[in-house]
Formats: structure tokens, sequence, C-alpha cells
């Protein structure tokens, strides 16, 4: 039976990435207990805690924050097209994390700590939009990029002053949203490359 990469890769991508998104159900609450430990904070960075750069996506300022954060990544779990294996996806994971970090530190001076998933889940959502391109799926791309784009416009014109701000008891930093974003766009680039490369 001929299959194409529309009959075959949902399974398997439920089986990496949900795996993910399960351990991560797990971990995340379980790194709340460490949250001060963790948390990206600009003037103990400065004295050597460097792991911060890192780790501030890994803890939340509350529970409402941690359980919007986990409930995107399900959904970005359960729509994602594209198959990476679970060690590709750790490491979008890990590039994107590094991507807020940085962009945080030396372009974002002004944030003197930030908590939370949602950068990396942005450049996440972004990634998977342009994987969608790439597979010619023009309406769901079209979707998620206009709607992750929108949200993060949006964020900047409220200044991160929104409901979600309310409930996560801490002003929305968009600026981590667009450096996870951009970091992801370097990813989707060379993605787009190489199928523009295929015959």
């Amino acid at each position: 039976m001929l299959h194409t990469h529309r009959a075959f890769p949902t399974t398997r991508v439920c089986g990496n990435i949900c795996l993910i998104a399960t351990i991560f159900t797990v971990l995340l609450p379980l790194l709340q207990f460490f949250h001060n430990a963790l948390l990206y904070q600009r003037y103990l960075i400065e004295a050597g805690e460097v792991w911060r750069i890192w780790t501030g996506s890994l803890v939340h300022t509350n529970y409402w924050h941690l359980t919007m954060n986990l409930t995107g990544f399900w959904i970005l779990a359960l729509i994602q097209q594209q198959p990476p294996s679970k060690w590709a996806f750790l490491g979008q994971i890990v590039f994107i994390a590094t991507g807020v970090g940085a962009g945080l530190w030396f372009m974002s001076t002004e944030v003197i700590w930030y908590a939370g998933f949602s950068g990396v889940l942005y450049g996440l959502f972004l990634l998977a939009g342009i994987h969608l391109l790439a597979l010619r799926e023009w309406v769901m791309a079209a979707i998620i990029l206009a709607g992750i784009c929108g949200k993060t416009l949006w964020d900047w014109l409220l200044g991160g002053e929104t409901l979600s701000a309310d409930l996560i008891e801490a002003p929305v930093i968009y600026a981590a949203h667009v450096y996870g974003m951009a970091s992801a766009l370097l990813l989707g680039i060379s993605t787009l490359l190489r199928t523009c490369r295929k015959p």
C-alpha cells in the first residue's frame, strides 16, 4: 500500500510529542518546588548562577500559569503534523529556551526576572506552522501562524497587561515570546530550505 505524508505520521507524532508532553506534565509541577532556585533573575545570573537563563522557562508564577502553558503544550502535541523524533523535539525545546534566555539577557536588560514556558511554547507553535507550510497544509498553517503572531501583537499593544496577566499575577513578558518565535524561525527557515531543495 502506498503511504503519503498525510496517511502515516499521526500516531508516530503522538508517540513522540505526546511522550514529551507527558514528561513535562509531570516534571513542571515538580519543578515548582524549586521555583526560587530556577527562576530567571538577572542579578543572580550576574553573580554566576547561569543555569537560570534556561531554567527560568521551566518554572511558573503560579499554578494558573503552569496550567495554561501545559494546556497549550498538549494542544500543540495534538495538532503537530511534522514527525520529529523525541530527541529532535527536545533539541528544539532546548534551542528555543536558549534563545529566550539569551534574548532576555542581551536585549531586554530591563527585565529583572522571568518565569514561564510560554516563550518556548510560542516558538514551538511557530515552528509547527512553518512545518505545515512545508507540507503545504495551507489552512492549518495560516490558522496557527496568524493566531500566534496575532496574540503576540495583542500583548505588545496592551503592554503585557491582559487577562492572562491577571491570572498569572504578573505582566506578560511578550519579549520572551518574540525571542522564542525568532529562535523557532531560524529552525523553520532551515526546514523550508531543505524542502525547497527536494525535487
